[in-house]
């Protein structure tokens, strides 16, 4: 089968691999659609322990090819996404629904186990989702990055009429953004300095979308509803984002860091301790957050198709990782298979 190969330090090739076969207990899913995320491409800028020719790919979405002995209330044809890693399922973690803080934890597409930037993927039953039929397969490899919003937004005190602010506009701001307002947060305003990611936040339903370095986004949540923003969702994950963020929330608010900073950062204590702020930090999603977005998707809750600004084939992806590693003002890009 054709796949993209990790070759080392920013080096990505097609090539070819046997394919899989299911192990018991598991499924082999002809891949539909599979998104491109930042956690790859930052895991090939930095190599993040990858070994040679590993396939990464996490967020996807399949038709089930073979299945493997002991798999129960699955057979070929059905399509499913697929929560990306496995976990020992018996755990205290994974009792209370943090399957990806189990120490047994393997990813998908991200290091351990191939992931979907190939024809065929090997995966457990136990991370299988079925898909209503009217849910078509590119919403179905959007379930994991709205997945990561959702996961960011249930970690916060969110209510009604709870005024917050989204800080960027990529993939997994937009996906916090929808989620805020499925969630009856207002107003809702984002923060994005890439005008083409601006007007997107702006198609989404954001109250306001404000350049940073030209109006103050917490500014803007006082001029719209007398009040600063209650929640700040950091979505950039660079550095000083996060001092930034607890700079903007008011007094006794709350930071949720969704965001990936790869190097160290510093915030200042006394300002936090001055205005009681909370900060609290989101890593990945659970079996809970992957059902939720399934439906909220399908039943046309929250419409996440302006996500996807790009589809691209299997052979362009080494070329697409190379436009990404530059300010762009694409979203979700998703690579397509035929079927």
């Amino acid at each position: 089968m054709k796949a993209i190969l990790f070759k080392g330090r920013n080096q990505l090739e097609l090539g070819e691999l046997p394919k899989p076969s299911p192990g018991a207990g598991e499924v082999v899913l002809k891949v539909h659609d599979c998104g491109i995320c930042g956690s790859d491409l930052h895991a090939v800028q930095f190599g993040l322990g990858l070994k040679p020719d590993c396939v990464l790919g996490h967020e996807f979405c399949g038709e089930i090819a073979e299945v493997g002995r002991e798999v129960r209330g699955f057979q070929t044809g059905e399509r499913v996404a697929v929560l990306p890693f496995t976990s020992c399922g018996e755990c205290d973690h994974c009792r209370q629904g943090q399957g990806y803080h189990c120490a047994r934890m393997k990813s998908v597409g991200l290091g351990p186990l191939p992931g979907a930037y190939a024809e065929y993927v090997a995966c457990a039953q136990t991370s299988l989702f079925k898909l209503p039929a009217d849910m078509n397969s590119r919403r179905g490899a959007l379930v994991e990055p709205m997945s990561v919003g959702l996961h960011g937004v249930n970690r916060s005190r969110i209510k009604p009429a709870t005024p917050c602010v989204v800080m960027g506009a990529g993939p997994v701001g937009l996906a916090t953004l929808l989620w805020c307002k499925a969630k009856g947060a207002d107003p809702v305003v984002v923060s994005e300095i890439a005008p083409g990611r601006r007007e997107m936040a702006q198609r989404l339903g954001a109250a306001a979308v404000v350049n940073p370095r030209e109006y103050n986004p917490a500014a803007k949540v006082r001029e719209l509803c007398g009040r600063l923003p209650e929640i700040v969702f950091e979505c950039i994950g660079v550095k000083s984002t996060l001092s930034e963020a607890v700079g903007l929330v008011d007094k006794c608010g709350q930071v949720v860091v969704i965001g990936v900073c790869m190097e160290p950062d510093q915030i200042m204590p006394l300002q936090c301790i001055f205005k009681e702020v909370g900060i609290q930090f989101a890593l990945a999603y659970s079996r809970a957050d992957f059902e939720e977005s399934i439906a909220a998707i399908s039943s046309g809750r929250i419409n996440a198709d302006p996500l996807i600004t790009d589809i691209i084939a299997l052979d362009q992806v080494p070329a697409a990782f190379q436009a990404l590693s530059k300010p762009t003002t694409q979203a979700k890009v998703m690579i397509e298979f035929p079927h």
